[in-house]
Order: C-alpha cells, then structure tokens, then sequence
C-alpha cells in the first residue's frame, strides 16, 4: 500500500473515531457535543427534508423536531447501523407523519398500473439541483411520497405499501405517474433551454 493510501486510510480512521467520540459525548447530554453533531448533519438532512416538503419552514421545523429525536434516541443508536442512515431514517418517518397530519388521506392519482414499465428518466437531462427539487415540489402529494420512497430511499413497493397505506399496484402507479411528470417538466425546460440558446446566439450576430 501506497503512502498516499496509508494516509486516506488513517484520515478515514481519524474521522470515524473523532464521529464515535462527539456521538457518545451526546449520549451523555454534552451540549457541545451535540450542536456538533447539528452543525455537521443538518444542511444534508434539510435537503432530504425538502424532497418531501414543499415549503421551506415547515421543513426547517421539522428537521428542528426529528433532530431533537434523534438526539433524545441516541441510546439506542448501535455502532453496527451506519449513523447518517439511522438519522435519514428518523427524518424521513418524520416527513410521512407530517404529511399524515396535513391532510386526512393524501389523494393519490388515478393512472393505468400498466405504464409503470416506463423508461427511466432520461440521464441526458443535466439541471442544477435546484431545478430538479422546483420539479419535484411540483408533484401531487400521493405520487411524491412514492417516488421520493422509491427513488431516494430505495424502498421496494411493498414497503412502500406498508408505509403509506396502499396497495402495491397504488405504490406502482403512482411511480409510474411521477416519472411521467417529471418526464415531461424536463423535457419542456430542455426544449426551453434550448430555444433560449438559440436565440442568445443569433444575438450575436
């Protein structure tokens, strides 16, 4: 082994020690510790907020409230589960119960279970990542809960079912649905993308 290989792995090391030391210290309630802990997690874990939240502040607030569960479960955090998955678990089960308060039944779209063959979205769209959550935001509530399930925490549809209440052929389509919402919003800012180069360049002449 290489000496640059040497030092990534005592870094690597280094790192994972320094995480035990600070999460163990919050166990104990160190204040310090656990603003730590905050600081270092919190903008990744208000990102995957804002999959399933619309409106900023409510994301904000509940990320304030699965973080203080997840401070107040640290006892039975084992050091086996990788730490930033055990969190995002947390945050995430928060969401869905966020959006169970909100809305008695999320009303999930009516689509034919068939089309759920549908090509992946295209890998040829290149959008900031802003772009991509305005699309996202802009799903109806049943269908983004499902992609951002399946998508983003790669749940099978039959977990999905359990979570949500649904049926499997539901969990389906409704993925099925979003793919094709997303679909065509990237397709529309592709084509607009493209008519706007178009006429920047002829501009120039």
């Amino acid at each position: 082994m290489d000496r640059k290989a040497n030092e990534l792995m005592a870094k690597t090391i280094n790192i994972a020690f320094e995480q035990r030391h600070v999460i163990e210290r919050a166990k104990q309630n160190d204040r310090l510790a656990q603003k730590q802990l905050y600081d270092a997690y919190a903008p990744t874990l208000l990102s995957i907020c804002r999959l399933y939240i619309k409106d900023e502040h409510f994301a904000q607030d509940i990320l304030v409230k699965a973080f203080f569960k997840i401070l107040t479960h640290l006892h039975v955090y084992e050091e086996k589960q990788h730490f930033f998955a055990w969190m995002r678990k947390i945050i995430v089960n928060e969401c869905i119960d966020f959006q169970r308060s909100k809305i008695q039944k999320v009303t999930y779209s009516e689509w034919d279970d068939s089309l759920d063959s549908l090509d992946e979205l295209s890998s040829n769209h290149q959008f900031e990542e802003e772009y991509i959550q305005s699309f996202i935001d802009e799903l109806p509530v049943g269908c983004r809960l499902v992609f951002n399930l399946y998508v983003f925490e790669d749940y099978d549809h039959k977990h999905i079912s359990n979570e949500l209440g649904i049926s499997v052929g539901t969990s389906k389509s409704q993925l099925a649905y979003a793919k094709k919402l997303l679909k065509e919003k990237l397709n529309k800012k592709t084509i607009h993308n493209g008519k706007s180069s178009e006429k920047k360049y002829k501009r120039n002449f």
